[in-house]
């Protein structure tokens, strides 16, 4: 059959055949484009709940909704997705306060640099502003539990490139907070290394944001930056005019005090009421040392009415070890049994919560308070036993603070394993536990050397020949 094209009557039916085909596909696609619309507001109201949820705390129930939503989203919608992306690291990163801390900020990060994926600087300046922030705060969290120096040196990157988008004449409050946050993280690389360059970068960038967080104007930030400020102070006191930048600190810690009051905002209170007593215990190492060490026990006290065991148990933890260390400094001086005893009863009451399979950082640096406090325990004449004591803690803390993962406290956990065999070595086991104060120092000087730690490597060397020549 041969079909006329010039045929009126066949051109209509094939016409009206188009013209049917055409409307049904367009009805098709307009059906699907509708069905797709309802879907993404169905998700987007989803994610909406889920943002809400966030909000109120509630970060498990909000997060397993962002990772269903990831399952069926469509990759047209990408920035839908990077919004997700971007949540997600949030719940991660306050997950990492609970618990798997590590885990979970890798978590973090990995959902953060995905959402950077979307959120370029070019097309979304002020998204990818925060998410480098949200970046440089999850490094500054990993840098506690590895890779410090790494991981701060990225949290100062991430937060510099922040500060490039949210620029002072722009964004001034934005601008304040980014160098609060820079400030700490500073403060925190000077503790790994150019500890007086990096204190005063710190220093440079929370005066800076105190120029816009005026305690007229913003009375909390104030005071949370007086607080950083004053921690920032502590740390060059450590290398630069002690008794001065100590008062400093001091001053700072009391000013945030005066926004931080117990009524209204008690948690931050107990904060700087244990940085204070932090403060007054290394004024006591250079003036009226009694009665600095006792004004560090009653701020000690003060945060712990707040931080309790029950409320705050990691920062209960910490005051623990903290008061523990003020009454071994002030065994020095006065009651050396009773406040040795009491330092010991504080740092056992920390290890309660520090824990080693929740808080092994923790842990090993408690251990290592702990056998320090049986080595004095020893001295003062309280039982030769207490120095197995120490032993045991010393090589407790030693299963954390590997060479590898933390040198430098690796080495002076070993260093101080050391002094106890030495001083073990006096009582029994002469030769056995020599050799085995000498393997420890060895230890020791196989981080602390003389190029890079040439302080730490003369205190060893000292020990080291000290036993050596006792072993003649």
């Amino acid at each position: 059959m041969k079909f006329d094209l010039k045929d009126p009557w066949f051109m209509s039916i094939v016409s009206a055949f188009l013209g049917a085909l055409l409307a049904g596909v367009t009805l098709y696609y307009l059906f699907e484009y509708k069905k797709e619309r309802v879907s993404e507001n169905i998700l987007i109201t989803t994610i909406n709940n889920a943002d809400k949820l966030l909000e109120k705390d509630l970060t498990e129930e909000a997060l397993s909704i962002y990772l269903d939503a990831l399952k069926t989203i469509s990759p047209r919608q990408q920035k839908l997705y990077g919004h997700i992306k971007t949540k997600e690291g949030a719940c991660y990163l306050r997950l990492s306060e609970r618990g798997d801390k590590e885990e979970n900020i890798n978590k973090a990060i990995r959902a953060f640099e995905e959402s950077l994926k979307i959120y370029s600087e070019r097309d979304y300046p002020r998204e990818f502003a925060g998410l480098k922030i949200n970046l440089g705060t999850a490094h500054k969290e990993l840098s506690v539990v590895r890779d410090k120096e790494e991981n701060i040196s990225k949290a100062i990157w991430a937060f510099v490139e922040a500060l490039e988008i949210y620029r002072v004449d722009e964004f001034p409050l934005e601008y304040a907070s980014i160098q609060n946050d820079l400030g700490t993280a500073y403060r925190e690389l000077a503790e790994v290394r150019d500890k007086e360059e990096n204190t005063h970068k710190a220093i440079r960038a929370l005066s800076e944001a105190l120029t816009i967080h005026s305690e007229e104007a913003y009375p909390e930030d104030y005071a949370s930056i007086q607080n950083n400020l004053g921690t920032a102070y502590s740390e060059l006191s450590q290398v630069r005019d002690r008794e001065e930048n100590i008062y400093r600190a001091i001053r700072a810690f009391e000013k945030a005090l005066t926004i931080y009051t117990v009524e209204e905002h008690p948690a931050d209170y107990a904060t700087v009421q244990n940085n204070l007593g932090t403060a007054y215990r290394e004024l006591s190492g250079v003036r009226d040392k009694e009665e600095n060490i006792q004004k560090a026990i009653t701020a000690y006290g003060e945060a712990l009415k707040i931080h309790t065991d029950e409320n705050y148990p990691a920062n209960y933890a910490g005051i623990q070890n903290n008061l523990g260390t003020a009454y071994g400094d002030l065994a020095k001086v006065k009651e050396r049994g009773i406040n040795i005893r009491k330092a010991i009863a504080a740092f056992e009451e920390a290890l309660r919560i520090y824990t080693v399979e929740k808080y092994p950082v923790n842990y090993a640096t408690i251990q290592n308070n702990l056998g320090t406090a049986y080595r004095e325990l020893s001295a003062a004449g309280e039982g030769k036993n207490k120095l197995d004591s120490a032993v045991r803690a010393f090589e407790e803390a030693l299963k954390i603070y590997t060479a590898e993962k933390y040198p430098v406290n690796y080495a002076t956990t070993q260093n101080n394993l050391g002094m106890t065999y030495h001083e073990l070595s006096e009582i029994r086991d002469r030769e056995k536990n020599v050799e085995k104060a000498i393997f420890s120092y060895e230890e020791a000087l196989k981080i602390f050397t003389p190029d890079k730690y040439p302080l730490y490597y003369e205190g060893v060397m000292e020990n080291l020949a000290r036993i050596r020549g006792s072993g003649k």
